[in-house]
């Protein structure tokens, strides 16, 4: 059932308990609730991202938004969510697009066949941090921003 009808006190304790980064209780005790109103999309989609559940989160959101567009916090959380999302899509496509470049193809380097060693000038340490972090770029991870 859906409608616009606030009963203010489960939402002040659903957004207590995200206040106080307890998502998941949060998130629980939200699904127990009948009546789903804009709010109760709102603080669903809230509780559901910071758990993990980032499409269930974002299609709540847009549902918040959509059922009270002039509400400035729907709009302000679904624009954050838009940007952080594209932001990272973007950084990891260009990232990943510059190291399998830089490689020849390549985008995993432990002194394989495709890359060269740094050879004896480059302390062990190094080369193994290197390493390390090569290989988790490739699942889309930096372990070295700067590299």
């Amino acid at each position: 059932m859906y409608s616009n009808t606030y009963n203010n006190e489960n939402f002040i304790k659903a957004r207590l308990l995200i206040d106080n980064s307890d998502f998941e209780k949060a998130y629980q005790f939200l699904k127990n609730m009948k009546d789903k109103c804009a709010l109760w999309y709102y603080l669903n989609g809230i509780s559901a991202m910071n758990i993990g559940y980032y499409e269930e989160g974002e299609e709540s959101i847009k549902k918040a938004n959509t059922m009270e567009p002039e509400n400035k916090e729907y709009k302000d959380a679904l624009d954050s969510f838009n940007f952080y999302r594209d932001d990272y899509r973007d950084r990891s496509y260009r990232y990943n697009r510059r190291r399998h470049n830089d490689l020849g193809g390549c985008c995993c380097c432990c002194c394989d066949d495709c890359c060269c060693c740094l050879g004896d000038d480059c302390c062990e340490d190094c080369m193994k941090l290197w390493c390390l972090d090569s290989c988790c770029e490739c699942f889309g991870g930096d372990i070295v921003g700067c590299c």
